[in-house]
């Protein structure tokens, strides 16, 4: 018996010892490969939880003693265990489509491809592909989130998750385009991690916020938050916030992180923009060669309405819809980087859009002292208001008018000479009223009165009367007629050209008129009639017959 026990006392021992040393592996290797913070909820127990993430092989014991839990039976809610990562199980994830602008496409391993949808779960290996002019939001198991930017090609080569999606091991392959990165704050060592693989540069980090651009010519990126680290062949260098770097495609000089420009200043910009195209300006930045414009319905930027570069520090915006949006600008240097971001709100309220101003045009001259203005129609307005000043800030209106269901206006009260400006809004059927159009200069100047006409004569009695030119948009009324009230007029013709030939005109008085039309219709006044005498060739031929006879009879 003594023998037994001793034997049962040894094979303890050694039990013991070999338990021990791999309790003590297991922590050391859980000590370089980094923890996961896990808190208790009610209910929580060792076996269950080790059942739900330890990957096999690992028992709630490990984790007992690794914790140094007393009592296995009672885990206080709100305390804390901590899970070396190398015991967890790694489970496949997906990816969840957040938000979607334009059109996209994804195309997941063996399936054909698919338009993007919001809410769309994507697996390992799926290909997506944005549009021009569209964007796509996803967001993987630890929350995560790539916004993917126009004409992009993207693939998802590994998507893992750990602990229940609180980490996750994420490589992206970002074929061509750009993307912006969210990233959760991973541990510091251990099987989380974030990569995004360019043709030219691997991009891996640890928690931040970043930007990478991808072409044939080399990979940008770009660090808002954190540290990045950037590989490319034997090249590698740390990328911290502020800087980013370029990396040219094949062999080349050592990854060197550069300084990212600052962010504009954007504290001057309207906050109320009455225009559906809001153009904005803001203080150009030293060393800009040209600016990043972005404009989102999201706070968060999860879809993008607009995403364009421009050269000056000012933006004409496409049209927007009423609404509020959020602005994102930001300065891009000589190598292509783009610098740090400045933000904005912006509320628009731009339609009902105003019509196209169509008549009196700009610069243009009217005789019609009571011209009609005429725009074209708006497919959503109810009606539209017009207003004529002297001014282009409509302080001193002449003349207004609301509730046009057509689309022109004449106003009652005759314009004096001078220079004017028109402008034109719509109203839709709710009574909401649109911005207003350009204002519009134009003149009113009376037509010119034709007091001087002059006549060349040619052979069997041709004439051709020719007058001062007007405006070139102008055409004349030329009358010729027996009788000063031309009452039965000879000739009552209109002329695109300040003369008009009659090819045979008798002798005698004749009188001739000439009056101005405007380009609307509007005819200026009759001037007094001129009179003009012809030679009558029956008297010459009657003479010279009688001289005959004179002769004769002498």
């Amino acid at each position: 018996m003594a023998g037994g026990r001793s034997a049962d006392k040894w094979m303890h021992r050694e039990w013991a010892r070999s338990a021990i040393a791999t309790l003590l592996f297991a922590f050391a290797s859980a000590v370089a490969a980094g923890d996961w913070t896990y808190r208790v909820r009610p209910g929580d127990t060792l076996w269950d939880f080790s059942a739900a993430y330890l990957k096999s092989g690992y028992r709630w014991q490990q984790l007992q003693a690794y914790n140094r839990v007393a009592d296995p039976y009672r885990l206080p809610p709100g305390s804390t265990l901590q899970v070396p990562i190398t015991w967890l199980r790694a489970e496949p994830a997906r990816a969840r489509v957040v938000a979607v602008h334009g059109s996209a496409t994804t195309q997941a391993p063996g399936r054909p491809p698919a338009p993007a949808v919001a809410g769309m779960r994507l697996p390992a290996g799926t290909l997506i592909e944005t549009d021009p002019e569209a964007s796509l939001t996803l967001q993987f198991a630890d929350g995560s989130r790539l916004l993917l930017r126009a004409a992009s090609r993207l693939r998802l080569d590994r998507l893992s998750s750990f602990g229940g999606g609180a980490m996750a091991d994420t490589q992206l392959r970002l074929q061509r385009g750009r993307i912006t990165n969210t990233v959760h704050k991973l541990p510091s060592s251990g099987a989380a991690k974030f990569q995004v693989v360019t043709p030219s540069a691997t991009t891996a980090v640890r928690g931040t916020v970043f930007r990478v651009d991808a072409d044939d010519r080399g990979t940008h990126a770009e660090v808002l938050e954190g540290s990045v680290a950037v590989s490319s062949g034997q090249r590698r260098a740390l990328v911290s916030r502020g800087y980013g770097t370029a990396v040219s495609a094949g062999a080349g000089s050592a990854i060197r992180a550069v300084k990212l420009l600052p962010a504009p200043n954007l504290s001057a910009l309207p906050k109320q923009q009455r225009t559906a195209r809001p153009e904005l300006a803001w203080p150009a930045v030293d060393g800009a060669r040209e600016y990043r414009v972005q404009v989102s319905a999201m706070p968060d930027f999860a879809s993008l309405l607009v995403d364009q570069a421009y050269h000056e520090a000012k933006a004409v915006l496409p049209a927007l819809g009423n609404g509020d949006y959020a602005v994102r600008v930001r300065a891009i240097d000589a190598s292509g980087l783009e610098g740090r971001d400045a933000v904005a709100r912006i509320s628009v309220q731009g339609t009902p859009e105003p019509p196209y101003a169509i008549a009196p045009v700009a610069g243009s001259t009217t005789g019609n002292p009571q011209p009609t203005f005429r725009w074209s129609g708006v497919p959503d307005a109810g009606d539209y208001i017009v207003e004529v000043a002297t001014d282009d800030g409509f302080s001193n209106l002449i003349a207004t008018a609301s509730e046009l269901r057509g689309t022109e206006f004449r106003p009652d009260t005759p314009l004096a000479p001078g220079r004017y400006y028109w402008r034109v809004a719509s109203r839709d059927r709710s009574g909401r009223v649109g911005p207003y159009g350009d204002a519009i200069p134009f003149a009113y100047q009376p037509l010119p009165e034709v007091n001087d006409i002059g006549d060349t004569r040619g052979d069997h009695g041709a004439v051709t009367f020719r007058w001062q030119e007007g405006d070139a948009s102008q055409r004349y009324r030329f009358q010729l007629s027996r009788t000063a009230d031309f009452a039965a007029p000879k000739i009552d013709q209109v002329v695109e050209e300040p003369q008009i030939s009659v090819p045979r005109l008798g002798g005698g008085t004749w009188y001739v008129r000439a009056q101005t039309l405007d380009a609307d219709g509007h005819a200026g006044p009759f001037p007094a009639a001129q009179t003009v005498k012809m030679p009558c060739r029956v008297c010459r031929i009657v003479g010279g017959s009688g001289l005959v006879l004179i002769l004769l009879s002498l």
